[in-house]
């Protein structure tokens, strides 16, 4: 029988202006490169100096991209070192009470709904988000934390459980196709459905994505 749990999420300050992020800033970085990479062709490169830069242009990017899928244009990076399991992602354009994280036997799951109204305001849209990773094998599930800061960003940190000897991988971002290190993704089908007023349309589904690395 699986066994789930549901995380508190502790809210802190604005992702780079709060040092409880900091070991995820980087991170946050590549997952921001691998979006503008994927959708500008600028050449725009993320560092300190171009930091602010990069995430309006990502910014714009998301949101012009979010109507036609949830997760292409979302920046997401999972790092798995030494044993430690890291996510980062970006869920600003979710409803923050309807944000869960989930650790279900060995896997982190992460809900979420999207929500938009048309423009003339008598119809709402609304998609659900879906993320699944699979832990480690030696990483301390007791010890899972998540954090989500006030503009955002969602961080799940799983230390390594003691005694256990670490199998050596690298960071790898949500576009990787495969990558040799022991956790992977899942994302689920999302549901669109149309209401106005009382009346609700039927629900446009998605296909299931896998992504491993």
């Amino acid at each position: 029988m699986s066994t789930s749990k549901t995380l508190s999420l502790i809210k802190r300050e604005s992702f780079f202006d709060d040092s409880f992020f900091t070991d995820a800033w980087e991170d946050f970085d590549k997952a921001v490169q691998s979006i503008l990479d994927k959708f500008d062709s600028s050449g725009l490169k993320v560092d300190v100096g171009t930091r602010s830069e990069c995430r309006d242009l990502y910014s714009r990017i998301r949101t012009s991209k979010i109507d036609e899928d949830l997760y292409a244009s979302q920046a997401l990076q999972i790092t798995e070192k030494d044993g430690k399991f890291q996510a980062v992602m970006d869920v600003k354009d979710f409803s923050p009470s309807d944000l869960q994280v989930r650790v279900v036997d060995d896997r982190v799951v992460v809900e979420g709904k999207y929500f938009k109204k048309s423009e003339d305001g008598t119809s709402t849209s609304s998609k659900s988000f879906y993320k699944e990773f699979t832990l480690p094998h030696n990483a301390n599930i007791d010890e899972i934390s998540t954090a989500l800061s006030k503009d955002g960003v969602l961080t799940v940190k799983a230390p390594k459980r003691e005694g256990d000897a670490a199998k050596p991988s690298g960071a790898v971002t949500a576009s990787s196709v495969q990558q040799s290190v022991s956790s992977s993704v899942k994302q689920s089908s999302s549901s669109v459905q149309q209401s106005s007023s009382s009346v609700t349309s039927s629900s446009v589904k998605k296909s299931l994505a896998k992504e491993s690395y």
